[in-house]
C-alpha cells in the first residue's frame, strides 16, 4: 500500500470503562456512540473493542445490522425487578463478569488498556483513533500520563470522553484533565465531557469535534 493510500486510513479502536466491574447505562451509551461514530465519521467498523476495569478484555465486534443483539448480549443490565427476584438474565456480559478476574473489587486502571490498544493496532496500515468512554476517573493517573508520553511517537490520536448523569457538573477525569498544562505533555489527546447520550445534536457535535481534531492531527503526523 502506498503512503498516500495509508494516509487516508483511520483505524478506530474503542474502549469502555467499567469502574465498578459492570457497565452502567452511561457506559452502554458510550459504547453505542463510539461504534456509530466509527461508521458514520470514518466509514469503517472498529478495529478493536475493549471493556476494562483493572485490565482490558477484548470483545467481538458488532455487525452493522446486528447492533441491538450485540448490545443485549454484551452490555444489557437486565430488568431491575428480575434482579430483585433472583431471575437475572444470563448473557455474555454476566458470564464475563463472573469468570474474568479483570473485573470485581479493586482499582479502576486505564494504563493497561492504552498499552493493549497500541499493541493491537501497531501493525495496521494508517493512523489510529482510540476513543475511550469513561464514567469515572481512573485510579492510575500517574501511569496513564507516563504511558501517553511513552506512546506519543506512535500514530495514535487519543480521545477520552467523560460521561456524567449530573447536569450541574461535569465528570472530573483526574490526571486526564491536566493534559496540556505542563511542558512535554502529549499533543495527540482530546478530552470531551457529556451529561449523557440522549441528544442527537450533542452526539453529532461530538462526532464532528473528534473528526476535525483527529484529521488536523493526522495531517501533521507522517507514517513510516
Amino acid at each position: 500500500m502506498s503512503n498516500a493510500e495509508q494516509e487516508g486510513l483511520m483505524n478506530v479502536a474503542i474502549a469502555v470503562g467499567a469502574p465498578k466491574g459492570y457497565l452502567d447505562y452511561l457506559a452502554v451509551g458510550g459504547a453505542r456512540f463510539c461504534v456509530e461514530m466509527a461508521r458514520r465519521s470514518f466509514g469503517e467498523p472498529p478495529a478493536g473493542f475493549w471493556v476494562f476495569q483493572r485490565k482490558p478484555v477484548r470483545l467481538p465486534l458488532p455487525e452493522a445490522e446486528d447492533m441491538e443483539r450485540w448490545v443485549d448480549e454484551w452490555f444489557a443490565l437486565g430488568d431491575p425487578v428480575d434482579a430483585l427476584r433472583g431471575e437475572r438474565q444470563s448473557n455474555a456480559a454476566e458470564r464475563l463478569a463472573k469468570k474474568n478476574k479483570a473485573f470485581g473489587p479493586g482499582e479502576f486502571a486505564l494504563a493497561p488498556t492504552l498499552k493493549a490498544i497500541v499493541a493491537a493496532t501497531g501493525d495496521l496500515d494508517g493512523h489510529t483513533l482510540a476513543v475511550v468512554a469513561l464514567t469515572s476517573s481512573p485510579d492510575d493517573g500517574a501511569a496513564v500520563i507516563a504511558t501517553l508520553k511513552r506512546f506519543a511517537r506512535y500514530p495514535v490520536f487519543w480521545v477520552f470522553v467523560g460521561a456524567n448523569y449530573d447536569i450541574e457538573r461535569v465528570l472530573h477525569l483526574g490526571a486526564l484533565d491536566t493534559l496540556g498544562e505542563r511542558p512535554g505533555d502529549p499533543e495527540n489527546v482530546l478530552v470531551l465531557k457529556t451529561h449523557g447520550w440522549g441528544s442527537k445534536f450533542g452526539n453529532w457535535r461530538r462526532r464532528r469535534r473528534i473528526r476535525k481534531a483527529s484529521t488536523r492531527w493526522r495531517r501533521r503526523v507522517p507514517l513510516g
